[in-house]
């Protein structure tokens, strides 16, 4: 019994529904035999085993089909519930991160004035934020690399920053440092960034 107990819960499950078409196909076999009607042949009475066989074989099979699907429905009803749930956080937290984003935007913008970027430059910058390409920036504005290229060297000389990787840092020191104490107090990551 014990080696029966340790055995996978769906290989328990095939092995109990056998025993019982096992059981169903001795028992139809039984009272058949109780009957004793006439002498048969022996092809005969095979064929009529057969016949039960098949039968207790139909019968389990069936069980053991619905206890399947009943199995399936009830893990269909938990992830669905899981799922659900998760829904219910990522909206969650999409609305509570989207008063911060949203926040993150205006302040960007208002550094970009600060700075006297013009709109097709504050353009140009939000989208090296993004991390889009010369080229791709290129693309989405409908004008060549180059020209894209003039407006970053633009961006750089009005916020007195030298690179891309200084102009994400500028935005985002604060933004991941949170309430923890920087690594190194005394300089910024546009220092860090500057210096490498």
């Amino acid at each position: 019994m014990h080696k029966f107990t340790s055995l996978d819960p769906s290989i328990r499950r095939i092995l109990a529904f056998g025993a019982m078409a096992f059981g169903l196909f001795v028992t139809l076999a039984f009272i058949d035999v109780l009957k004793g009607d006439a002498a048969v042949s022996l092809s005969v009475f095979a064929l009529d085993m057969l016949e039960k066989a098949l039968l207790a074989l139909a019968i389990v099979t069936t069980a053991y089909v619905t206890t399947e699907m009943r199995d399936i429905r009830a893990e269909r009803e938990v992830l669905l519930d899981d799922l659900a749930r998760a829904r219910i956080d990522g909206d969650r937290w999409r609305s509570a991160a989207r008063t911060h984003i949203d926040g993150l935007g205006v302040a960007i913008r208002r550094q970009f004035d600060a700075w006297s970027l013009t709109a097709s430059e504050a353009d140009v910058a939000t989208l090296m934020l993004k991390g889009l390409s010369h080229k791709e920036i290129a693309q989405l504005r409908n004008t060549s690399a180059a020209t894209v290229r003039q407006q970053s060297t633009a961006i750089y000389a009005k916020s007195g920053l030298s690179s891309r990787a200084e102009l994400a840092a500028f935005f985002l020191e604060d933004l991941l440092a949170g309430d923890a104490a920087p690594s190194t107090p005394t300089q910024s990551l546009a220092v860090l960034a500057r210096a490498g």
